[in-house]
């Protein structure tokens, strides 16, 4: 489980990031854009695609303003996630996952201008995505869940009624 200290956090950011850029590197060294590799027939392929816009291709024609928004919002984030004193069980992963695969995208947009994908489900056509987006999305649910659940996130005595008390660093 990933605590909360800085340094274990920055630590799983670039990680996660990290991941995500080998996966990167391994789908442009084996796959050629408009060739699918069939996984599970009909159901699940790779597919090189790159995409100069952000989900679902939005702002794509406008490629320097998403840079500069993604990387003013990964700041932001990253600048709250570091400034947090205690944390709710699953929160820390959660920042780690969201952050690391929003730095993986980051990394692509200020060095090539686009982001590699190649995961396709085409069984539902949804749109190619990549570990990154994996990595936000679980994120973004485990921080869902950690909300719903009630699980206090700043209060130093929310532990004593608790099940299991914050992570404090």
């Amino acid at each position: 489980m990933i605590k909360n200290n800085r340094w274990n956090l920055i630590f799983w950011i670039v990680c996660f990031a990290l991941l995500d850029q080998g996966s990167k590197w391994l789908a442009k060294a084996y796959l050629s854009p408009g060739v699918s590799l069939p996984i599970i027939p009909g159901v699940f392929q790779l597919s090189l695609a790159f995409n100069t816009g952000a989900a679902f291709s939005l702002l794509r024609h406008q490629p320097q303003l998403l840079s500069a928004f993604t990387s003013v919002l990964f700041m932001v984030l990253l600048t709250y996630a570091l400034s947090r004193r205690q944390f709710a069980k699953g929160e820390p992963l959660a920042m780690a996952l969201i952050l690391g695969g929003a730095l993986g995208n980051l990394v692509d947009r200020l060095t090539t201008g686009r982001v590699t994908d190649y995961f396709d489900v085409i069984a539902i056509h949804y749109p190619i995505f990549n570990v990154a987006d994996s990595f936000i999305f679980v994120g973004v649910i485990l921080m869902l869940v950690t909300v719903l659940r009630g699980a206090p996130a700043n209060d130093a005595t929310a532990g004593a009624n608790a099940h299991e008390p914050p992570v404090q660093s």
